[in-house]
């Protein structure tokens, strides 16, 4: 990777974005982790795995080298050699207060294994990708994004802070779980301020259904 300042300066460039904190915004993350890439001197593999999504060629975001552009997008669904998951068009993970789903028939796309590698999925076969639906997670994830989801089976794979896909009482909602020691309690958390934590209270009407490994977003 070549000089920081340079690689923010082209990723501004690229996002047509007049600032860093129009930057931040539009990645749904906040100014201080592009602080952070400053102080580390360098952007994490799995936001390239996102910018790679949007078009934009990781060669030249990172050298300076080759065309701003990439027209082909088999880096990020590669029929040939990637791993094939469910994308869910109808399904919808509220990031609000809570999304019902009918129709649940997946179309099959390949992701290509850089995103499976940057993405740090654990178990390939267990991932969907369904879209997420309100506000309530922003700046992290806005209504629009395709979240990536992998599959779980039980709880105790889920940390404190993961963000999740819960099922409450058939409602899906996206959010950051924090699990309280020795009370058997569940709390669902919003990043953003305006929304209320849902305290979990019929674990009968529970259950984490998948961890939220990373997202695509349409500027």
């Amino acid at each position: 990777m070549s000089n920081i300042r340079e690689v923010l300066n082209r990723l501004k460039i690229a996002l047509n974005a007049k600032s860093f904190t129009e930057v931040a915004k539009k990645l749904g993350v906040s100014e201080s982790t592009i602080d952070s890439w400053r102080a580390r001197k360098r952007i994490p593999d799995k936001y390239i795995a996102t910018l790679q999504v949007k078009g934009i060629n990781p060669d030249w975001l990172l050298t300076g080298e080759g065309e701003m552009y990439k027209t082909d997008k088999m880096q990020v669904f590669d029929n040939e050699n990637g791993i094939q998951v469910n994308y869910y068009p109808d399904v919808y993970a509220s990031a609000g207060y809570g999304a019902t789903n009918t129709i649940i028939e997946p179309q099959k796309v390949t992701l290509s294994k850089f995103i499976i590698d940057s993405f740090k999925i654990i178990n390939p076969k267990r991932v969907d990708l369904i879209h997420i639906y309100g506000d309530s997670m922003e700046p992290v994830f806005q209504n629009g994004d395709i979240a990536v989801v992998e599959r779980i089976d039980d709880i105790s794979e889920v940390k404190n802070g993961d963000t999740i896909i819960a099922n409450i009482d058939g409602d899906l909602f996206i959010k950051k779980i924090e699990k309280i020691p020795f009370q058997n309690a569940i709390i669902l958390k919003s990043t953003n301020s305006l929304y209320k934590d849902i305290i979990v209270e019929d674990f009968d009407k529970f259950k984490v259904v998948a961890v939220v490994r990373g997202k695509f977003r349409v500027i």
